[in-house]
């Protein structure tokens, strides 16, 4: 298992990177448009000739997390067209950064009924992936439901995936701890963590499950809501998280945190508390820091970058 963090790139793009290393990650998931807004930046080339580079270097896996304004379900046509739009500009930008694999949420069918949001979503799809880089992987991500949202289900993303079976090669599964205690999935017990890994595997197939998000959750289960929280600072148990984790059928994937970045008394990230954090996943996930290899001369001093 590979294990690292939802980083910011701002404007020193590569810079993400040696502090992702600084703090004991060797992967990373990134955005690569506006994560709230429906037109992207403009190209980077240099920026993203740089961060593609040192990825190669590194041999680190990198998933880019798609705008939250997608919404590949909906029924109103104009947001359709647009979240398409949106997605197929988010895979070619994720290949120019070097990432294999976009992370997206699947949607909501704001009311036009499960049956007729999964069949759009599907269509989304699949014109999203027509034309699309073929070395980019598109990965559906779970949700906590409520207010029309797909995805609380396993059930809802097999039913997508097997309705896009002719890009089951460049198809595949987040899960995000959160989202499945929104859900009401229990996983904050060892039993409750092994009993959601067998409906994935059921449903779904481990194999076919690439990225999990790792993210407490402040919210109740089943609350179906999505408010993440660090690891123990939250609602579900450690030894859930820790089983989870740890699950054979689960250690081919890339661990990702997008846990709350704390913040030094002068308001700026505090990334040595942050190392602390990352250390702590790795231990419940049984995880070793990984080697030096890539590791680079100008490696980022975490006491200076503080204010990243």
């Amino acid at each position: 298992m590979r294990m690292g963090r939802h980083m910011p790139i701002g404007s020193h793009a590569t810079q993400a990177l040696e502090l992702t290393q600084e703090i004991g990650g060797d992967a990373a998931q990134i955005f690569v448009t506006n994560p709230r807004a429906w037109q992207p930046p403009a190209p980077n080339p240099e920026a993203e000739n740089a961060f593609r580079a040192r990825v190669e270097e590194l041999g680190w896996p990198v998933v880019a997390h798609a705008a939250y304004i997608i919404n590949l379900a909906s029924p109103r046509d104009d947001i359709f067209e647009r979240s398409i739009s949106l997605l197929q500009v988010t895979m070619r930008r994720a290949e120019a950064f070097g990432a294999g694999s976009v992370v997206f949420h699947i949607g909501s069918h704001t009311g036009a009924g499960e049956e007729a949001g999964l069949k759009r979503l599907a269509e989304g799809i699949e014109r999203t992936l027509a034309g699309a880089p073929a070395g980019v992987m598109l990965l559906l991500e779970n949700d906590t439901g409520g207010g029309g949202k797909l995805g609380y289900r396993m059930e809802n993303l097999a039913s997508a995936l097997d309705q896009a079976s002719q890009f089951a090669a460049q198809l595949g599964v987040c899960i995000d701890t959160s989202h499945l205690w929104g859900a009401g999935y229990d996983v904050g017990t060892a039993e409750g963590a092994e009993a959601a890994v067998a409906e994935i595997d059921r449903t779904i197939g481990l194999a076919r499950v690439s990225v999990l998000h790792v993210n407490d959750a402040r919210e109740a289960m089943g609350s179906h809501r999505d408010v993440h929280a660090r690891l123990g600072e939250g609602q579900i148990a450690l030894e859930g998280i820790q089983a989870f984790l740890r699950h054979p059928g689960l250690a081919h994937t890339t661990a990702l945190l997008e846990t709350p970045l704390p913040e030094s008394a002068s308001g700026k990230t505090d990334w040595e508390q942050e190392r602390v954090f990352m250390l702590q996943a790795r231990e419940l996930a049984g995880t070793p820091l990984p080697s030096a290899k890539g590791e680079s001369s100008g490696a980022v001093d975490l006491a200076t970058s503080r204010e990243q």
